[in-house]
């Protein structure tokens, strides 16, 4: 008898858990970068379509929304245009420079900044995966490498749209 009661008093704790794992479960957002359709995909800010992956990128919202752009400045541009606050942009994702079938993390990505990279906006930013190789590519583009990603942000070429020749207000590594 006794061992039945002790039984009876675990199955709600077990039958609890498993729907507080099951709530959670599903409620939790998923903040992996979908693949860009290259043709397809529309720029959210521009409605342009994007063609290149080198600059392609998306943001992830605090809902789980994913929204794609054909350049870091559309990106930016967009959110300061409608005031997005950090804390409503989960995750951002660029395309590897190096590898433009990939997004990467815009946090752990070394970016280059130049008058020379053509990108669809004028941004004139890369992104690359590979700290090394995004060295040399701005030695080879005589560019600059951001020494944090929040200067996009703070950034006024980035806001104006285009990138302008003095870029020493960036405080960039060269």
């Amino acid at each position: 008898m006794k061992k039945t009661l002790n039984n009876i008093k675990v199955v709600p704790v077990i039958l609890l858990a498993l729907l507080s794992t099951a709530f959670f479960t599903a409620c939790s957002i998923d903040d992996s970068p979908l693949p860009v359709q290259l043709g397809k995909d529309d720029c959210v800010a521009c409605q342009m379509t994007l063609m290149d992956g080198h600059f392609a990128c998306e943001y992830i919202t605090d809902k789980g929304k994913c929204l794609k752009f054909d350049d870091l400045s559309c990106l930016f541009n967009y959110l300061a245009k409608n005031n997005i606050a950090d804390k409503e942009v989960l995750k951002i994702y660029v395309g590897d420079y190096q590898h433009p079938e990939n997004l990467i993390d815009l946090k752990t990505a070394t970016l280059v900044l130049g008058v020379d990279i053509q990108s669809p906006m004028g941004g004139g930013v890369a992104a690359f995966s590979d700290k090394d190789e995004a060295i040399r590519f701005a030695e080879e583009t005589k560019s600059s490498v951001l020494d944090s990603w929040t200067r996009l942000k703070k950034g006024k070429h980035l806001e104006d749209g285009m990138l302008g020749k003095d870029n020493k207000d960036m405080h960039m590594r060269e």
